[in-house]
């Protein structure tokens, strides 16, 4: 896990490679983490180090009916085009082209790391997400109702 909590506006350049924030950076190299997992999800590009994903993602999987539809179908919208990334000598990932284009992302991005992962989005989108996520959490005024402990 990589134990770090940041935010940054960041460019993608035109090989499709994005320079993390150096708090990220410097995490992924105490932790001797030379890699992340990507895979779109929800409007954005999703990362985790291969072992939070394995914990997170792939452990969650197993047990499940591989035939039940909507199986088959988180399967194919989302894991499928999962692809693990190399962190580069000056802490850049590249992001795939399939992913860029499934997450609108185009150069300007707000990048930031929660709980065991990172996510990618578009400036504009995020502006969007953020807004809408405010405007629904119950913990904010105007919010439904407080959150439970």
């Amino acid at each position: 896990m990589l134990k770090v909590r940041c935010q940054a506006v960041a460019s993608v350049d035109v090989k499709g490679r994005l320079s993390l924030p150096a708090q990220l950076r410097r995490s992924l190299e105490v932790n001797r983490v030379n890699s992340l997992v990507l895979c779109c999800y929800r409007g954005a590009i999703w990362g985790w180090t291969p072992e939070d994903y394995e914990r997170s993602v792939e452990s969650r999987m197993e047990g499940l009916d591989p035939f039940a539809p909507d199986v088959v179908d988180f399967v194919h919208a989302v894991l499928a085009v999962t692809e693990e990334v190399d962190v580069d000598g000056a802490g850049r990932i590249r992001l795939p082209q399939e992913l860029r284009d499934l997450a609108g992302i185009t150069k300007d991005v707000r990048v930031f790391s929660v709980l065991d992962r990172i996510e990618v989005w578009d400036v504009d989108r995020w502006a969007q997400r953020f807004q809408a996520a405010r405007d629904r959490s119950p913990a904010l005024p105007g919010g439904q109702r407080e959150l439970e402990p």
